[in-house]
């Protein structure tokens, strides 16, 4: 799994940024997207950060807008500018060698040559990738993915038929946190079978066997624990889509018991006392609560593991 950093001037791409490094993240892991890599602790020496951050970086993606130069009312450019952190990450890189993915976004062009410090080389000759904020974004981020797959795999850098190939389907390993892309499958597997294990649990201990209400608690807290740890174990989703699905999961299951237990007794369907609602409410509750703890269990296992391996 490569190790990013992503390089950008937070006065001219801070809200694109922010938007590829949520979609690497959701890629690679958290762990394995670096960004403010500028964001310097108090008392140490901005360069010496910079370059230890990088060390630990396979590759920079670099974020270019329309005012990546950081050109001032007096028409200076920051980057021309020793102490410029966007300066410093770029020429850092180049010094150890790193590859480096400029990303067009916003209209912006690469700056010529003219307009870069002489320490940058050939950087303004570096093939771009175009990343943008509207319809495109995702299509767009797939051919990025890709570009930093082959980037970090060792064969060529990145050139315009590569990024412009569409990244090939994602493939889940044990212990490896990679997303599956198309989120009609995961819907499938960590929201409509966690739903049907659950309808299908109530309707065994409630209907079939009449076992008690604690075996019901316990399959409404089992389930859904083992698919929110899925969804990122397998499936490298993050917490929004952890959110998304659990929230929705416990609803969709009290409904559904409820309709099922109304069709087998003749009982009404809706909850006829306030003690009923409270109960539902709660099963619900501790539906997604459980596919929440299991998704948090499973980062803080995953990062555990990462770092007795001794991964970034």
């Amino acid at each position: 799994m490569p190790t990013i950093a992503i390089s950008y001037r937070r006065a001219d791409t801070s809200a694109i940024a922010g938007r590829i490094f949520d979609r690497l993240a959701a890629h690679y892991g958290e762990d394995s997207v670096f960004m403010d890599i500028d964001d310097i602790p108090f008392g140490i020496d901005f360069r010496d950060h910079i370059h230890e951050t990088l060390q630990r970086t396979d590759i920079v993606v670099a974020v270019i807008g329309p005012n990546w130069l950081g050109l001032g009312a007096d028409g200076a450019a920051r980057i021309k500018d020793k102490t410029d952190p966007v300066r410093v990450e770029i020429e850092t890189a180049l010094g150890r060698k790193t590859p480096i993915i400029p990303v067009l976004v916003d209209g912006a062009r690469m700056p010529p040559s003219t307009d870069l410090p002489a320490e940058f080389g050939n950087f303004a000759f570096i093939n771009a990738a175009e990343v943008a904020s509207g319809r495109d974004f995702r299509t767009h981020m797939q051919r990025l993915i890709g570009a930093i797959d082959r980037a970090t795999a060792g064969g060529p850098a990145p050139a315009s038929a590569a990024l412009a190939a569409p990244a090939p389907a994602a493939i889940v390993t044990a212990g490896e946190a990679t997303p599956r892309r198309l989120w009609p499958a995961d819907a499938v597997r960590y929201f409509l079978l966690p739903l049907v294990l659950l309808l299908v649990a109530h309707h065994v201990i409630v209907n079939m066997l009449d076992l008690k209400a604690a075996d019901l608690w316990i399959a409404s807290a089992v389930i859904p624990f083992v698919f929110g740890a899925a969804l990122f174990w397998l499936g490298g989703r993050g917490a929004g889509p952890a959110f998304a699905f659990a929230i929705p999961l416990g609803l969709a299951a009290v409904a559904g018991m409820t309709l099922s237990q109304s069709l087998n007794s003749g009982d009404p369907i809706l909850p006829q006392t306030r003690f009923e609602w409270w109960d539902n409410f709660n099963i619900a509750a501790l539906i997604a609560l459980s596919y929440l703890a299991g998704h948090a269990l499973a980062r803080g296992a995953r990062a555990l593991l990462r770092q007795q391996l001794g991964k970034p």
